[in-house]
């Protein structure tokens, strides 16, 4: 590779000894424009007048007023002549009386099926299945003054164990539960919450206030209107019925009784509201699944449970820890029993009350 030199001895040399008058000029207008913006800006500094610089108000409002910004909705058209009246408004499955002069229906009645209901309520729609749930009429109610508005969810769940079960997941042991003729609910802060015969309803206010609560007490009323189901009354709410226990501690549990997953279809009721102990009955397809389940039921309840007497049909049990007592037995088709009794007298005879009270399945 051959050396190179750095620094090279030769001295620089000017090619271009020629510059024009016009580069001369335009450097010397450059600079006086530089000049000039830096000595405006040196006397502005932070003088600002908005009439000057800014747009005027007049042009700014001259624009604005062609922008839209906001367009009320249409309302249903409605004749003068039957602006008042409430005939002429369709709430379907919903009695008429739900309607007033001063609470009219908002919109149109919308209905939901087991195949759309996950839309209205997609977090809840499973746990309305499981209780035979068949269809959901969802309509709103608004005050006169536009202001209050009234939410109406009205379930048809097919029989009264599909309606008893839903509102027994939706009850809690401090729900104030009160029966005003068929119609059994108990009130929320914003509304109620109750069912009657094979309807579960839900009733909500976009705002707590004495004339929602007012309306939604009407309502109630209103919804003893609605028709009767069209199946026969199911035999476990007409027997505890018979037993003189209160509509409103009359539940139905269709699938996990006792947390069992082959436990299901039964009926519970309270014989009295001032204590936690349960009647249950459940009526099997034949004898041999009744013995079977009364079996599946005492081999999973001994884990939690000590047995302190037993017979051909019949078992009592007590709790290692809540020393309550639970009792459950078998009469044909029939397992029934009690749960959380507070001693072994109670358990007999509430047991005693039950048995006597089933049909005799042999005479059908």
């Amino acid at each position: 590779m051959p050396h190179v030199r750095l620094l090279n001895p030769k001295r620089r040399r000017i090619n271009r000894k020629h510059i024009s008058g016009y580069e001369i000029l335009s450097s010397f207008i450059i600079l006086f424009i530089l000049a000039g913006i830096v000595l405006w800006a040196a006397t502005r500094k932070n003088l600002y007048d908005p009439a000057r610089q800014d747009i005027s108000l007049e042009a700014v409002e001259e624009v604005s007023s062609s922008i839209v910004l906001y367009k009320r909705p249409f309302k249903p058209w409605q004749s003068s002549e039957k602006a008042n009246a409430s005939d002429d408004l369709d709430v379907g499955v919903f009695p008429d009386s739900i309607a007033s002069d001063q609470w009219r229906p908002k919109s149109r009645v919308k209905t939901f099926d087991p195949e759309n209901l996950y839309v209205k309520i997609n977090g809840e729609a499973e746990r309305f299945l499981r209780h035979d749930f068949k269809q959901l009429s969802y309509l709103v109610l608004q005050s006169s003054n536009q202001i209050e508005e009234i939410s109406i969810e009205l379930y048809n769940q097919a029989s009264i164990a599909g309606s008893s079960g839903i509102f027994a997941e939706h009850r809690s042991p401090e729900s104030q539960v009160e029966q005003d003729g068929p119609n059994t609910f108990f009130e929320t802060g914003i509304g109620l919450i109750g069912r009657k015969d094979h309807f579960f309803y839900r009733i909500a206010g976009n705002r707590s206030s004495e004339s929602i609560r007012n309306k939604s007490r009407q309502l109630v009323q209103s919804f003893s209107e609605l028709p009767a189901p069209e199946s026969a009354v199911a035999f476990g709410y007409q027997l505890l019925q018979e037993l003189n226990i209160e509509p409103a501690d009359i539940r139905h549990q269709a699938v996990n009784v006792f947390q069992y997953d082959f436990a299901k279809d039964f009926w519970f009721g309270k014989p009295e509201k001032t204590n936690q102990t349960e009647v249950f009955v459940h009526r099997a397809g034949s004898k041999d699944s009744a013995l079977q389940l009364l079996t599946r039921i005492l081999e999973e309840h001994q884990y939690e449970y000590q047995i302190i007497r037993r017979t051909e049909n019949l078992v009592l049990l007590q709790h290692n820890f809540l020393k309550s007592y639970f009792i459950i037995a078998i009469q044909d088709l029939f397992v029934f029993g009690v749960d959380r009794a507070e001693d072994q007298d109670t358990s007999f005879q509430l047991l005693e009350m039950i048995g006597r009270a089933l049909p005799d399945e042999t005479q059908r």
